[in-house]
């Protein structure tokens, strides 16, 4: 069991639509198996009521758990999460209007993990850090992590919006511990690099590693933060129930109905009743086949 854990791997992206698409949740899917992501939060699923979550292709080890945006098929933020992680959701009330955030709670742990995405558009900076206050006084003396897209650059100290931010997560020692570029974008001839993306955390020293990835999925790029806690792994391999189909099976199968000729003209033509010979012949060909071709169990990838 011990070679099946690992550090606690959180990882983030805004990957700006899509996920009901092949080639954006291929794309997910090649993100959580490159990294072992335990969790991973995405902001701007883009999802609607009428999208139903077991249409998404996600790999079968994870749970999927949504924030859509009310009324609007735009923004809304979700959690991918490891099954494997002991883990409960979490609701913390608010009335504080235009909040997308999910909760989780780490057992056997005192770690809260907050996936939230604050659009410039629909969540004023006012609401959002009012939004802060209400939950760390509610989860004071416990272990937080908030990782999402703030849409507030974090290089940009002059800006009001940083700074009341900052004055924010200095009342509950949060830290913001994404260094990196997370978003390049291009406006006309205009070329920006901003740091978007971010994780406020009042336990960075149990942080082992807090970097901005190669991999991006639309013009924002992941976030990767590795925890000193030890979960278990997602299954790279899963296991599923066949039958054993195999040429050798089939070339017996064969053989033996070859053989049958007299026992079927004895038991199933002399009947004079269609229905009790059409029974009696499915009954001997269900038997047959559970005999030649026995139920095997074997390791595939995970989708």
């Amino acid at each position: 069991m011990a070679g099946n854990l690992h550090d606690l791997t959180i990882c983030h992206c805004n990957i700006q639509g899509g996920l009901t698409s092949l080639s954006k949740s291929t794309e997910i899917t090649q993100l959580i198996r490159n990294h072992c992501i335990d969790v991973l939060s995405l902001n701007e699923t883009n999802l609607g009521e009428d999208v139903d979550s077991s249409t998404i292709n996600i790999p079968s080890s994870f749970d999927l758990i949504r924030k859509d945006r009310e009324g609007s098929s735009r923004g809304g933020c979700a959690l991918i999460i490891n099954r494997n992680l002991a883990y409960k959701v979490v609701e913390i009330g608010t009335d504080i209007e235009n909040i997308e955030a999910i909760w989780i709670k780490i057992k056997s742990s005192n770690i809260y993990i907050c996936g939230f995405y604050r659009s410039n558009n629909y969540c004023h900076i006012d609401n959002f850090i009012d939004y802060i206050n209400v939950c760390m006084r509610k989860l004071r003396g416990k272990k937080v992590m908030f990782i999402g897209d703030v849409n507030v650059d974090q290089n940009n100290i002059s800006d009001i919006r940083y700074k009341k931010l900052d004055i924010a997560l200095r009342t509950y020692n949060l830290v913001q511990t994404v260094q990196g570029i997370t978003r390049y974008n291009r406006h006309g001839n205009k070329f920006t690099a901003t740091t978007i993306d971010v994780v406020f955390t009042n336990f960075y020293a149990d942080f082992k590693s807090c970097h901005v990835l190669d991999e991006r999925i639309g013009d924002h790029q992941a976030v990767k933060c590795t925890i000193d806690f030890s979960v278990q792994r997602a299954p790279k391999y899963k296991k599923v129930t066949i039958r054993n189909h195999s040429l050798n099976n089939i070339r017996i199968f064969k053989q033996y109905l070859q053989n049958q000729s007299e026992f079927l003209d004895n038991h199933i033509c002399t009947d004079d009743d269609a229905e009790s010979a059409a029974s009696k012949l499915n009954s001997i060909l269900n038997n047959l086949y559970n005999y030649f071709f026995p139920l095997k169990t074997i390791s595939v990838h995970e989708k």
